[in-house]
């Protein structure tokens, strides 16, 4: 009986056999020469100590593959520039190693770790000085700017798959390889005036070193509005147009524009300031409070003209009386008790009115009223609310 077409094979792994293909062809720019990255190894001279952010890496480069292809170098050329490596290379070439890798370190650990089959790699042969070549690789590579890569990004928020669906912030942060933050205050940049976007283009360039001491007008770089991108993306993009306008023209300051910021934009405004000439219609001895004069201190010892109790019309003050003292003892043996608050002398210069003791506030009250005039106790009523 003849065998059916089919018969004894796996036709599913045949099939993701077939996809994986597919998927790492698409992967892998085309055109260029593949090596496996097992089939390469990272040069001991390079200068990258810490490889930063590589899972992040390698989640992108499962999604989107690998767009640049890295530099390699043949073993033997390798050697022959740094023989001091030799004995290291040659060790690996015994393992499979087929280059050693000029750019493209933390490309290659992300490939490992994404589990990727397949790398693009561009073979150089001559290479007058690999530190140089470095050195100008990195410096060479002039990332964009603030203002330029939350342009790229909003346009890859805008875009829109087959299925009509668009990438959040998130998804499009684990695809490009770095935090939903980043992606989040990027955009939020677009938000601001071209003035202040200038000022966050310039403090980027200053932190690249990449701005010079004074541009083609002479002014200097203390003269410029230098932006962080974390201020401007989280206090001044908050702000209406106007309110950055105003900041550019001197009249909002950055503790000022923070404040405001955290308020809806329908609430926001400038403070308003009181100006010194609202005032000029007040003088100098207005503007200050009358303050009353100080009772001079009296005495409560009776002055030589004090007129008697018939010539003055009031009753004098019962006297204190002395506590007496218990049977048998002397004053040389026993202190007296103190009395439970101080005496306070009530009188005018011309007609001293006795003393007060002081027991209570009520009590203090009623001594008051006993003693002075229902117009004297009105004035007092008023210098004590005053």
């Amino acid at each position: 009986m003849p065998q059916k077409p089919g018969l004894k094979r796996d036709l599913a792994a045949e099939r993701a056999a077939r996809k994986a293909a597919t998927q790492q062809a698409r992967l892998v720019p085309q055109g260029l020469p593949t090596v496996r990255p097992d089939q390469l190894m990272p040069s001991p001279e390079n200068g990258r100590r810490k490889l930063l952010k590589i899972d992040e890496l390698a989640d992108t480069l499962r999604t989107d593959g690998m767009n640049t292809a890295m530099t390699v170098i043949p073993p033997d050329v390798y050697v022959e520039i740094y023989p001091q490596h030799k004995e290291v290379v040659e060790a690996r070439v015994a393992d499979g190693v087929l280059f050693v890798v000029h750019h493209g370190h933390r490309r290659l650990a992300a490939a490992l770790r994404a589990g990727l089959t397949e790398v693009p790699i561009l073979v150089r042969r001559e290479v007058p000085s690999l530190r140089i070549a470095a050195i100008q690789e990195n410096l060479q590579r002039m990332a964009l700017n603030p203002i330029e890569e939350a342009l790229e990004f909003q346009e890859a928020l805008d875009e829109r798959d087959d299925a009509g669906k668009q990438l959040s912030q998130r998804e499009l942060a684990k695809r490009v390889g770095c935090s939903q933050t980043y992606v989040s205050h990027r955009v939020a940049l677009l938000r601001l005036v071209p003035a202040l976007q200038q000022a966050t283009i310039d403090h980027w360039l200053k932190e690249q070193q990449l701005l010079d001491v004074s541009d083609e007008d002479g002014a200097s770089t203390q003269e410029r509005l230098l932006l962080p991108v974390r201020e401007a993306a989280t206090v001044f993009a908050r702000l209406r147009p106007d309110l950055q306008e105003a900041f550019v023209r001197g009249d909002l300051t950055s503790a000022q524009a923070a404040v405001i910021s955290k308020v809806p934009a329908e609430q926001q405004a400038i403070p308003v300031t009181e100006e010194a000439g609202d005032c000029g219609a007040i003088n100098e001895e207005a503007a200050e409070p009358a303050v009353a004069p100080l009772p001079e201190p009296r005495t409560s010892e009776p002055s030589a003209t004090t007129p008697s109790p018939e010539a003055s019309g009031r009753q004098p003050a019962a006297p204190l009386s002395q506590p007496s003292l218990p049977t048998g003892s002397t004053s040389a043996d026993s202190k007296s008790p103190q009395p439970d608050a101080a005496a306070t002398p009530v009188a005018t210069d011309a007609e001293p009115r006795g003393v007060i003791v002081v027991r209570s506030v009520e009590d203090l009250a009623l001594n008051i009223m006993e003693l002075l005039e229902p117009d004297e106790i009105d004035e007092l009523k008023a210098l004590l609310s005053s």
